[in-house]
């Protein structure tokens, strides 16, 4: 413990006497990795397995297809929807999705966005955090009853900060009472723009008039993907045979959910832009902290010649000074996660809001897998980046020469 004691104390008084440096190196790391964190924060967002993408590597999406001559196919009616989801062998779920622009009027305002018309099944297929009341039943959705279930940010819109669950919203003339209020998700997550979600029962497709669902086929967890993929082939081109068309589609063209998200954003981005990216964020700020704390360890060249004159090692030396520099990246990288959502905030009413005019988000959440495996160890990394450098110059100066005056 003493031995501990005998690294942090000196590394406060460091600090204390040094405080412009220490506001520096704090700001310049917090800055850093504020949007390390962003980054990995997206990536987190489509590789793994946020709400409601729980089981994205088992649902695969029945979307459109083309024939030989690589003309586009017409999707399947929604008169025809349950048929095709009854042809489909050992599935476990099938949602259907339908999507339209129209005005949403709630109890003090009314906005015009997307809204989706599903069937029950969705909410097991896709798995939303509910904040407030529930998913609506299968039973309602049989017995037509008008029901919906809308985001935190919808509800915060239309209702102004009360609960929304119970009440009304009107949506094509057709009055809807709210059984569920979900989280928001980013858009890397889902790729689903939706804030509201009708059930599919008073889906009039207007006024879009596309009469089209996106099927989405939830398979067990004992199914291969392979198996599952193969299965959907199968229905697909006897369902295209029966109307004399041909459907070029096999097992490797077909995506599960996961693997379309990943394709949508860009595998070479993943695995080569992300990268790239965290580089520069890591090595830009820290070539200028190194820089700054080169000049600060010259100021403390003559206490360091005292302690190795006394009896220190150049080895405790240096990890005294190593001590300094965690602590300091320690204090930014917590400054740093604290910024991160009012960043992102700004980030979204600039870049969002303001110039593509949506309502989406990029993070909604910290997901502490992201902070202790990768964050923790990329602080470590700029630590060393950032002290390492100085900490080792300043231990290896001649020590006869330091106390003559001759090197500072």
């Amino acid at each position: 413990m003493n031995r501990w004691k005998n690294y942090i104390i000196p590394a406060f008084y460091h600090i204390r006497h040094n405080l412009s440096f220490a506001i520096f190196y704090v700001l310049g790391t917090a800055l850093a990795f504020v949007f390390i964190a962003i980054v990995l924060q997206l990536v987190y967002s489509v590789v793994g397995n946020e709400p409601p993408m729980v089981n994205a590597d088992r649902i695969v999406c029945v979307d459109e297809f083309r024939d030989g001559q690589g003309c586009l196919l017409d999707k399947i009616p929604a008169e025809e929807t349950a048929s095709f989801m009854e042809s489909i062998r050992g599935c476990e779920l099938c949602a259907v999705s339908h999507t339209e622009v129209t005005d949403v009027f709630g109890e003090y305002t009314f906005v015009t966005n997307s809204v989706d018309y599903v069937n029950a099944d969705y909410w097991h297929v896709f798995r939303f955090e509910f904040v407030e009341g529930r998913a609506f039943l299968r039973e309602e959705f049989e017995n037509k009853q008008p029901v919906a279930v809308i985001s935190e940010s919808m509800a915060d819109m239309l209702f102004k900060g009360e609960s929304p669950v119970g009440k009304k919203i009107e949506c094509q003339k057709v009055v809807y009472t709210i059984t569920g209020v979900v989280k928001d998700v980013s858009v890397f997550t889902t790729g689903i723009s939706g804030k509201v979600w009708l059930s599919d029962k008073y889906n009039t497709f207007a006024p879009s008039g596309s009469r089209y669902h996106e099927i989405y086929v939830l398979f067990p967890d004992g199914v291969s993907v392979s198996t599952a993929k193969q299965e959907i082939v199968r229905v697909v081109k006897d369902y295209y045979a029966r109307r004399g068309e041909i459907a070029i589609i096999s097992a490797e063209t077909l995506y599960t959910m996961k693997e379309s998200q990943v394709h949508q954003i860009g595998v070479q981005l993943l695995l080569y832009g992300v990268p790239v990216a965290l580089l520069i964020l890591l090595f830009v700020p820290s070539i200028n902290i190194m820089t700054l704390s080169v000049a600060n360890s010259d100021k403390q060249s003559e206490e360091i010649a005292i302690r190795r004159a006394i009896g220190a090692s150049r080895r405790a030396l240096f990890f005294q000074i190593m001590i300094e520099n965690l602590m300091l990246v320690v204090i930014g990288v917590f400054l740093g996660l604290l910024l991160l959502f009012p960043v992102v905030h700004v980030i979204e009413e600039v870049c969002i809001k303001e110039v593509i005019g949506g309502m989406e988000f990029l993070v909604t959440r910290i997901n502490f897998g992201v902070i202790l495996g990768c964050i923790l160890p990329l602080m470590l990394v700029f630590t060393l980046l950032t002290g390492g450098f100085s900490a080792y110059v300043a231990v290896k100066k001649n020590l006869a020469e330091v106390l003559k005056g001759g090197i500072k």
